[in-house]
């Protein structure tokens, strides 16, 4: 049986600096093919929660997950270029039910992979920082599954374990980066300039940040595949618990 994985989405009125609450939420179909054609069911997840049943509705839906990608993109429109605040102060509403769903899945042990600005929000949510200013080199006017510029990989990392590399060449399109990794976490990729491109927990079996975007690098990236894979197995042991609980419980 596939895993179920969310994929969490960017809202418009909070991207498009639209005047009323309407628009859509949206993630870029590369996330979903990813997910699927390595073997797991994409579900896609909309922050539309009321702040009064947020916790039961983040628990309901965490019940139905075995895996979690926190996706990229929404850079909003409303935040002067050189003016970077909090990912919180940029888009509240999606940061707000992102930053539930995301310590739910820590205390339940479910498998995630953040992406872009996801990989941010872990940083952020879990305690630690964005650089304040511009980094300037990353932002590439190119297609997106172009790859760009080298990462290092730490070989006493789990994503080492997974690629068994200590380079791999990336894309790249963000214009913030993680300044401070928070406790229980260690930065484990890095950009040849000293910009961090990858992050993990330390003591969960899949819960890792990566800044640039593996699911567009597919299906030509071996390393994006054997992430894509790690995760999808992770689910799948998750399931599989799921299933060994149910199967305890007396009728």
């Amino acid at each position: 049986m596939r895993p179920v994985i969310g994929i969490t989405c960017a809202w418009s009125e909070e991207t498009r600096d639209e005047s009323k609450e309407s628009g859509y939420y949206f993630a870029g179909k590369p996330y979903i093919k990813a997910i699927y054609e390595n073997g797991g069911i994409p579900l896609l997840i909309p922050p539309e929660l009321t702040e009064n049943n947020i916790d039961n509705d983040v628990d309901a839906i965490l019940r139905k997950l075995d895996g979690i990608v926190f996706s990229g993109g929404g850079n909003t429109k409303k935040i002067p270029p050189h003016e970077h605040p909090t990912l919180e102060a940029q888009q509240p509403k999606r940061y707000n039910f992102e930053k539930k769903l995301m310590l739910g899945a820590w205390e339940r042990d479910i498998p995630v992979l953040g992406i872009c600005r996801g990989h941010q929000m872990i940083a952020e949510v879990f305690g630690g920082t964005l650089l304040e200013e511009n980094i300037k080199g990353h932002k590439e006017d190119i297609p997106k599954n172009e790859k760009c510029h080298e990462t290092l990989i730490k070989k006493d990392s789990y994503i080492y374990k997974i690629i068994k590399k200590d380079n791999w060449c990336t894309n790249s399109y963000h214009i913030q980066a993680v300044d401070v990794v928070p406790n229980g976490f260690k930065a484990t990729v890095h950009a040849e300039d000293g910009i961090i491109e990858g992050i993990e927990a330390l003591n969960k079996n899949f819960f890792v940040g990566l800044q640039f975007h593996p699911e567009e690098l597919l299906p030509d990236d071996e390393n994006s595949r054997l992430i894509f894979q790690k995760l999808i197995a992770e689910a799948q042991r998750e399931a599989q618990k799921k299933v060994m609980l149910l199967n305890l419980v007396p009728l």
